[in-house]
């Protein structure tokens, strides 16, 4: 009985062990005006997964999107939809470069800074030419922190804007970045953990999914799908929660 148990004891373990290779994952906090939420990434071989919610006034649940950027089409980001087992694509261009902010970096050194335990180099970033500018705290005191700058994700951008940084002598992974929003609020995203972890291979994983024009079903939240939300700047993504909210105040007044 007990060789029984021990055998099956092994087949799970080298079942799980088959699929899960050593990867990384970052967790940042957000919040900040009307948005609060947390965004998640797990990267193992070029291959990284963004699943990232916020918190929306109107609704009783989290908003969460889920997308994929895969080492063999390095300029697509997928999104998905879990629950139907869909999902959409969108051109990302080199190095993952927001449309509207092609060109160069301009990085400008504000200082050296604390935050929380991490010592930091405070810069201002502005891209190509765009008025959108944040303000991003970097540090080495990451543990690992040149793994880490390989994460490609809508909100740390790709590697031309670590190349920028490193120009100008700001090498670190991101622990704090805050944007201005249209409204005059700001948003904020903390480093939380950044740790190397055992990542299950499956999760970069397309199978089982199909393509479709629209990630969500038809109407999505107030007729913007999850796809659209994934495209959206954090200033865009703020000032549609507020005309959400002005919309269902006038509904129910």
């Amino acid at each position: 009985m007990r060789k029984n148990l021990l055998f099956i004891t092994m087949l799970v373990f080298i079942g799980t062990s088959a699929t899960a290779k050593e990867g990384m994952y970052l967790e940042f906090k957000m919040s900040g005006g009307k948005i609060s939420g947390t965004s998640k990434s797990y990267s193992c071989n070029g291959n990284t997964r963004s699943e990232t919610s916020f918190i929306n006034p109107l609704m009783n649940s989290p908003m969460t999107t889920v997308s994929l950027m895969l080492k063999d089409a390095p300029d697509m980001m997928y999104t998905l939809n879990e629950q139907d087992k869909t999902y959409t694509e969108r051109q990302t261009g080199k190095n993952d470069v927001r449309k509207g902010e092609e060109g160069e970096y301009e990085v400008t050194i504000v200082g050296k800074e604390q935050v929380d335990n991490y010592n930091c180099i405070h810069v201002k970033v502005r891209s190509g030419s765009s008025q959108h500018e944040r303000d991003i705290w970097v540090s080495k005191d990451v543990a690992g922190w040149a793994n880490y700058i390989s994460i490609r994700n809508t909100y740390l951008s790709g590697s031309r804007l670590f190349d920028a940084l490193k120009a100008k002598g700001a090498e670190g992974c991101i622990v704090r970045l805050t944007t201005e929003g249209t409204n005059g609020g700001q948003m904020q995203m903390d480093l939380v953990k950044a740790e190397k972890r055992d990542v299950d291979e499956s999760i970069f994983s397309l199978a089982g999914y199909t393509k479709t024009a629209s990630s969500m079903r038809p109407g999505g939240y107030g007729g913007v799908d999850a796809a659209q939300i994934q495209k959206m700047t954090p200033e865009e993504r703020q000032k549609y929660i507020d005309d959400m909210k002005a919309k269902y105040q006038q509904q129910t007044h």
